[in-house]
């Protein structure tokens, strides 16, 4: 079909939406679903549409050109900005933006306190940040980086901290708890636990509150085994990669009676080190007690058996997301109220779900 005949009312037709509907799922607008989105974009392609000012053949000139743009990990160690959850959001920003023209430069700010020269006196079009979800970032930033921060059209990915402005893109946490006790009560789990050493940490607090809340409703027994949530935290904040900052609270879970037959663990990189402390103790994990966890970072569980059951957080379209928000700020499209973009996670089933039946192993230990 010659593109030059098809219009954005034959877009929406296609993919059974309104053609304003149409016009903001091909913009990306955050008020239009994923799935929507998704539809919209599949009719347009199948039609060979391109919008009315493209069809002289002009090239159009990406949004961002020219535009320099920072990309802010602020109070995180680099080895915790290098797991997938945060490199696979990073990626994806990366490329959006190289895709829409524009200038990118990472900058480290392991210490708030202490923002580099760079990052205070270049002048910026926007900024992304990524910032530790652990300890009060708002407090321990001082009023003149706040003042960078807010000045500039700003886009935080996978959580915004709180008491700072600006727009935020990141998984939907509550489906994702909620997906996860909804996948243990369907395997026929009664009683479950959670296993989170990070007790204050913002984004796995949600996830854990959803799957409580979830387990509720659905007849699940919970036990939650949590770390000690600090009233001050030192900055920059590392990763939880030692064995031994699971183990206590694994030993407390294998210590009840009855023995929850399934945990729920909030990110992969904790699930993994879940693995370990039970291999530890002589209980198969998987096997004698079922894990579901959040994040699929296939690079970190990879050699997980067996495979680790996760919620797909769909972290690179994440980081694409954010670049989207962030290139409708600094063109104008966009001029309201701080909003929140979340996407929808999906369910990786693997077999470490441990399906509970009389006869599983893991009914011996109930």
């Amino acid at each position: 079909m010659e593109s030059s005949g098809v219009t954005i009312r034959d877009v929406a037709a296609r993919a059974g939406v309104s053609p304003g509907t149409a016009s903001r799922a091909l913009r990306g607008h955050p008020q239009i679903s994923e799935a929507c989105i998704a539809r919209v974009r599949d009719a347009a392609e199948a039609l060979a549409y391109r919008p009315l000012r493209d069809r002289s053949g002009r090239r159009r000139r990406a949004p961002l050109t020219g535009k320099r743009i920072a990309i802010v990990m602020l109070g995180i160690d680099r080895t915790l900005a290098s797991l997938p959850a945060v490199a696979e959001a990073i990626h994806g920003a990366e490329e959006s933006l190289a895709a829409a023209g524009a200038h990118p430069t990472l900058i480290d700010v392991p210490d708030p306190m202490s923002p580099p020269r760079s990052l205070r006196r270049v002048r910026f079009d926007g900024i992304l940040a990524k910032a530790a979800l652990q300890g009060d970032i708002a407090e321990a930033i001082g009023s003149k980086f706040r003042g960078v921060l807010e000045s500039n059209a700003l886009v935080w990915m996978l959580g915004r901290p709180a008491g700072m402005t600006g727009d935020a893109v990141g998984p939907d946490n509550v489906a994702m708890g909620r997906i996860a006790a909804e996948a243990l009560h369907e395997a026929g789990h009664t009683r479950v636990a959670i296993v989170n050493p990070k007790g204050d940490h913002t984004m796995f607090g949600m996830r854990q509150q959803a799957f409580v809340a979830t387990a509720g409703c659905v007849g699940l027994s919970v036990s939650t085994y949590t770390g000690c949530r600090a009233r001050h935290r030192e900055f920059p904040l590392e990763p939880i990669m030692d064995v031994a900052d699971v183990q206590p609270l694994v030993d407390a879970m294998l210590r009840e009676r009855p023995r929850p037959t399934a945990v729920f663990c909030p990110a992969d990189s904790i699930a993994a080190l879940v693995y370990r402390a039970l291999a530890s103790r002589g209980v198969r994990p998987g096997e004698e007690i079922g894990i579901i966890s959040c994040n699929n970072e296939r690079s970190l569980v990879a050699g997980l058996w067996p495979g680790l059951a996760t919620i797909d957080a769909h972290l690179r379209r994440v980081g694409q997301l954010a670049v989207e928000q962030l290139t409708r700020r600094i063109t104008g499209e966009f001029d309201g109220a701080a909003v929140e973009i979340n996407v929808t996670p999906t369910l990786v089933p693997e077999a470490s779900i441990a399906s509970r039946h009389p006869s599983h192993p893991a009914a011996a230990h109930a």
